[in-house]
């Protein structure tokens, strides 16, 4: 194996080099062995070798693949008589072309031998990308130089929220030239993304940010992507265990929170008992459907995209129950069992903070609305060596600033959950999750309600259908005695109060869940017996409108198929078969009759 083998290998070493004098910024031609090629686009330079650039920009335009070299030219290096000029193939495992809506289009290059000037830039994930401003650099045609555009940040986009658009906020637009350049934030050296698409104005486009990056090329991104990661490594949910997750009913609270929906609060609270490995794992695996890079619901090997396009998993059972967090709506997960807020020996959850408090930061100077601020669950503070009162001084100040907090605690027994119901929380806390709990219950109530009528239209026609649940009345009690724990309390609640009102919101969403589970089985059970009898009606009609409906060959294959819909109970798939035999019969007698 030679020297340019090993490149393809391994990830070069960075250097620390000034971010701006341009050695990052390359532009794409196709490959001619004549000579330089027509312009495709721009892309990004890391270390000494590597390219990244979007797939469309480099795709044959013949066959629709990638390509088996691609020319690379270095223009903004200073002081030299002509342009310094590379050739890059495709790393191998690293091609990702357009698949879905908006989704995947990336691609990273090798060079064929090092950069004239190794460039010093890497990709940074942000919490929040909302309102940033931005410096987009592109190499259009006729301006060989380059260009630059201004641009503001406006929040995710695409299917699964793979991107974050950008709308142009000077003069310019974004054309042919642009994909794949990279997205720099203004008065600053960091790199958000790279741009991917514009729409037909030029006035707005897409970018693909550092997480998504990282979700598609991890080693990459392990060398080349900074900046915190919104979920803790020994938090992440394996993809496979996320999609055969059970849905759990906290799970809807966490969905609620994190999407910003109105009867969610800027800071919830949420209680699970140390033994409950359930709800923790439920809960793990919804902060990793929201988390950009994770999304195990979405997440595509590479290597699975080798083709067209990759396969789309199967629906997992979180996304059927209606639990579908915005990817990218977590902004930081920070783990505080057994580990302090100041803690000298945890360098990435100091690094965590600090970048959540720069961020809060550009969001109050953007006048960023509340619900689109960064979103923070805070696990187990009740854990922590941090003295309680500082620990909730702390989270009041990231709160104040404008963080979206969900608090999760293992009992009401600690100091923390006391110092965090007196300081942290607001008076009428109590009552209003009384209240909300109360509108759950009439929400079950109302399920189950329509599922008996449905269960009722279906029982006599269809053996064994599925039962309608029966919660509501058990959960309403709840709620009665609650109310009456609540009333001498005059409203506040303390900390065991709290995780009594948190249990049984957990408890009544996990009603609902398996309530509307119920009513979707009857509602399709009901569905599919109507969808048979139109069969077996329209295939009686065509016979009719030629005179047949009394054939000898059709009638007793009708009366079977009317017997089991009509009489009695009967398996749906017995009566499928049946409408199926008569339907052969009718297509048999219609040919016959010369209506082919």
């Amino acid at each position: 194996m030679g020297d340019g083998d090993k490149r393809r290998e391994g990830f070069g070493e960075g250097v620390n080099a000034p971010a701006d004098h341009g050695s990052w910024r390359v532009r794409l031609r196709r490959w001619a062995a004549s000579g330089s090629g027509d312009v495709l686009g721009a892309g990004v330079l890391f270390g000494g070798e590597h390219v990244l650039t979007c797939a469309h920009v480099i795709r044959d335009p013949v066959t629709g693949l990638r390509p088996e070299r691609v020319q690379v030219e270095f223009p903004m290096l200073q002081g030299l008589t002509r342009t310094p000029r590379r050739t890059a193939a495709v790393a191998a495992g690293h091609w990702v072309p357009p698949f879905g809506k908006a989704q995947g289009d990336l691609a990273l290059l090798v060079l064929d031998e090092p950069a004239p000037v190794p460039s010093p830039v890497t990709l940074h994930r942000t919490l929040d990308y909302r309102g940033a401003p931005v410096l987009i650099d592109g190499f259009p045609e006729y301006q060989s130089g380059g260009e630059w555009l201004t641009g503001a940040c406006m929040g995710p986009g695409g299917e699964g929220d793979e991107r974050v658009q950008i709308d142009l906020t000077g003069a310019g637009r974004l054309r042919g030239g642009f994909s794949g350049s990279g997205v720099r934030e203004e008065g600053g050296d960091r790199l958000l993304g790279i741009v991917a698409q514009a729409d037909e104005s030029g006035e707005h486009g897409y970018m693909i940010p550092a997480a998504t990056v990282a979700k598609y090329f991890r080693r990459f991104a392990e060398r080349y992507v900074t900046g915190p990661h919104a979920v803790p490594g020994h938090r992440v949910v394996p993809a496979e265990a996320a999609r055969a997750a059970r849905p759990h009913g906290l799970q809807r609270t966490v969905t609620r929170w994190l999407n910003g929906d109105e009867d969610a609060w800027d800071t919830e609270v949420l209680f699970i008992t140390e033994d409950d490995e359930r709800a923790r794992q439920a809960l793990y695996v919804v902060l990793n459907m929201a988390d950009r890079e994770q999304a195990p619901h979405l997440a595509v090997s590479p290597l699975d995209a080798a083709g067209p396009g990759p396969a789309e998993p199967g629906a997992s059972l979180l996304s059927r129950a209606g639990i579908a967090p915005r990817v990218g709506s977590i902004g930081l997960v920070l783990d505080l069992e057994g580990a302090a807020l100041d803690d000298p020996d945890r360098p990435e959850l100091r690094e965590a903070l600090a970048v959540l408090r720069h961020e809060l930061r550009h969001a109050a100077r953007r006048h960023t609305a509340p619900r689109h601020r960064p979103a923070v669950a805070v696990l187990y503070a009740d854990r922590s060596p941090t003295e309680p009162a500082t620990a909730v001084r702390i989270l009041r100040e990231l709160a104040d600033a404008g963080a979206r907090l969900l608090l999760v605690v293992r009992d009401g027994t600690h100091g923390f959950p006391y110092a965090m119901a007196e300081r942290l929380l607001p008076a009428d806390r109590a009552a209003r999750w009384l209240r909300r709990i109360g509108a759950r219950v009439d929400e079950l109530s109302g399920t189950e309600r329509r599922a008996r009528r449905l269960f009722h239209r279906v029982e006599p026609h269809v053996v064994d259908p599925p039962l309608a649940t029966g919660y509501a009345a058990r959960a309403a009690l709840w709620t009665v005695q609650l109310s009456d724990e609540l009333r001498p309390l005059t409203g506040r609640g303390g900390p065991h109060f709290l995780e009594k009102l948190s249990y049984a919101e957990q408890a009544v969403d996990t009603y609902l869940l398996r309530a509307r589970a119920a009513e979707e089985e009857l509602r399709a059970v009901l569905d599919e017996h109507l969808r048979l009898r139109g069969l077996l009606r329209d295939h009686l009609a065509r016979l009719a409108r030629r005179g047949l409906a009394e054939h000898a060959d059709a009638v007793g294959p009708y009366r079977e198929a009317q017997r089991l819909l009509m009489a009695g109970p009967c398996p749906l798939a017995d009566a499928e078969r049946a409408v199926e035999a008569f339907a052969r019969v009718v297509r048999r007698l219609a040919e016959a009759d010369g209506d082919a």
